[in-house]
């Protein structure tokens, strides 16, 4: 043989162990039986265990934290309100102080010859000063820092409160035809000491340069900041535009006594999310309101958050996955390869070496050496059993063969001695030596059988077959019909001396009007089914004997635990029998 047929044929040697070893460790494969049935998912179970108060002090934190981020917020807006309130708050002040201080000049208060110049000065000292102006008790116009015509303000709102009351009023916005530009109106009462009002002292307020202001100390990139009324109308802004999208429709209350303040959510034109708070200005329930796009506000603060959450997910998730390969690796592939090898050396494969073991833990190198050094002991004492069991069944074919020729020797003298005998007793001596040669008979066939303890029926019954026709008295062709089923040792004995009765019996007995020379046919026919042993006798023409051998073959059914039935069947003597077959 070549070379390259050599290396095909070692090839193929390895393909088909692989292939078997891998059908044997296929065949170990195994499935939990419930769903903590297994160790990964347990030590997962008691991980999730271990891991879930960090994780809840951690969502916990995160909580807390945005609590606090959201005071932080609230604090932060309420601070940038206050302080352009106070700016504003400021300049009301400062437009109060100019006010009182002209109230107590007498030409301002009479509208004296002065009272214009007089006016006219203050105007130009004061940068947020559009005009200032003196009424009297009906609201009609006595004199003003710039030339006006004759006007009565007694419908106005602002000018209602004034006369209800002591203390400085701020207007709502309102365009001056004198300034030629919109203004907000401070206006104080002018009052005797008795109380009498006498008129009012009006100083114009430049709206432009109010938010101008505001742009200077809260430019519009940083924040929207407005004033508002009481009654909600907007005084000022930064941004007017943007504000007025954003405050429309809301309601700007000055926040109750006790309660801190809310944080409110508006959007833009275009949806973008902001959030402000209010603030009061201490007068005519003034509010200023700052709002700041929310993702600025809590940029910081949902990142901060969200790792506070996602860090314990990212360490639970982590983890199990840690464990689940480390599991995986550590100690499942090292259990799934001790149980393969346990399936092999089921399978009497005690050569196999679990080499990989080496690479295992040392407990698992342990186990694997222990289970190896188990299938060797198995493997001795599986050689030193098969070696006494060939001892024992090289010893039973011997006493087989040993009975088998003492019986031929048994058999040689009861023919030696019957030579001479004539009659009846030649008939008994034949006999005789048909049932002895049928003993010596089972013994060669238990001596011969591949299993030492068991007889197949078929061969069996066709040696039966070939003894009875040269041993019965008249010619008879004997047929056999049975299976090749396998019988236990201590049933061949009694089972082959009870067919040779049976058919000695029917050979012995009448027969109907048959052909004289031709042989009489016999049929033997046997099967085992469901643990029961069916025997059936059949013979055309002939009737048995009803002689002793009869009684003799009750008697060896009934050592095979059942009994015999005699009956007829289309002309055919039967002879049917039922025996319990144990495996």
């Amino acid at each position: 043989m070549s070379e390259l047929s050599m290396d095909w044929v070692k090839a193929e040697a390895a393909r088909a162990r692989h292939k078997e070893r891998s059908a044997i460790f296929a065949a170990a494969a195994g499935h939990p039986r419930g769903l903590l049935d297994s160790v990964r998912r347990r030590l997962i179970v008691m991980v999730l265990f271990a891991l879930a108060p960090i994780a809840g002090l951690n969502f916990i934190q995160g909580a807390l934290q945005l609590a606090a981020a959201q005071q932080e917020a609230r604090q932060r807006l309420l601070q940038h309100a206050q302080a352009d309130a106070s700016t504003l708050e400021k300049a009301f002040a400062s437009a109060e102080n100019v006010l009182r201080a002209l109230q107590n000049v007498a030409d301002v208060r009479e509208g004296g010859p002065s009272c214009p110049a007089i006016l006219h000065g203050a105007v130009l000292s004061l940068p947020f000063a559009s005009n200032i102006s003196v009424l009297n008790a009906n609201g009609t116009l006595v004199c003003s820092a710039l030339p006006l015509s004759a006007r009565n303000v007694a419908g106005e709102s602002w000018w209602q409160q004034t006369r209800r009351g002591n203390s400085f009023v701020l207007s709502n916005r309102v365009f001056s035809r004198a300034a030629r530009t919109e203004v907000l109106v401070g206006v104080l009462p002018l009052r005797e000491p008795d109380g009498r009002f006498t008129g009012a002292v009006t100083l114009s307020i430049d709206v432009a340069w109010l938010e101008g202001l505001l742009r200077r100390e809260t430019p519009a990139n940083q924040g929207v900041v407005s004033l508002f009324s009481a009654s909600g109308e907007e005084l000022l802004s930064n941004a007017r535009p943007l504000s007025a999208v954003l405050f429309a429709g809301q309601t700007m209350a000055p926040p109750q006594a006790g309660r801190p303040p809310a944080l409110r959510e508006a959007q833009d034109a275009v949806g973008r999310g902001f959030t402000f708070a209010t603030a009061p200005l201490g007068r005519d329930d003034l509010v200023a309101a700052f709002a700041l796009p929310t993702d600025r506000l809590f940029r910081w603060t949902v990142l901060t958050v969200a790792a506070s959450f996602a860090l314990p997910t990212l360490i639970v998730v982590v983890s199990l996955v840690g464990l689940w390969l480390a599991v995986d690796r550590i100690v499942l592939q090292w259990l799934l390869y001790l149980r393969r090898v346990t399936a092999v050396y089921a399978q009497g494969h005690y050569g196999f070496r679990p080499t990989r073991i080496d690479a295992a833990p040392s407990e698992f190198r342990a186990l694997g050496h222990a289970v190896e050094n188990m299938a060797l002991a198995v493997r001795e004492r599986d050689a030193k059993l098969r070696q006494g069991l060939a001892e024992k069944s090289a010893l039973v074919r011997e006493i087989h063969h040993r009975i088998k020729n003492s019986l031929q020797i048994v058999v040689s003298l009861i023919s030696l001695y019957g030579s001479g005998v004539r009659g009846e007793d030649r008939r008994r001596f034949d006999q005789l030596r048909t049932r002895v040669n049928t003993l010596a008979l089972v013994h060669r066939i238990l001596y011969e059988a591949a299993e030492g303890s068991q007889v197949r029926l078929s061969e069996l019954l066709s040696e039966l077959a070939g003894l009875l026709e040269c041993a019965c008295e008249r010619p008879v062709r004997i047929s056999v019909e049975a299976e090749d089923a396998p019988l236990p040792m201590d049933m061949a004995v009694p089972l082959a001396l009870m067919v040779v009765e049976i058919v000695l019996d029917l050979a012995a007995g009448g027969q109907d009007e048959a052909p004289m020379g031709r042989a009489t046919a016999l049929t033997l026919a046997g099967v085992v089914t469901e643990g029961r042993l069916f025997l059936r006798v059949g013979a055309a023409g002939l009737q048995p004997a009803r002689s002793g051998a009869g009684d003799l073959a009750q008697g060896f059914a009934g050592q095979l635990g059942g009994t015999l039935s005699h009956g007829a069947d289309s002309g055919r003597t039967v002879v049917s029998g039922d025996f319990p077959c144990r495996p």
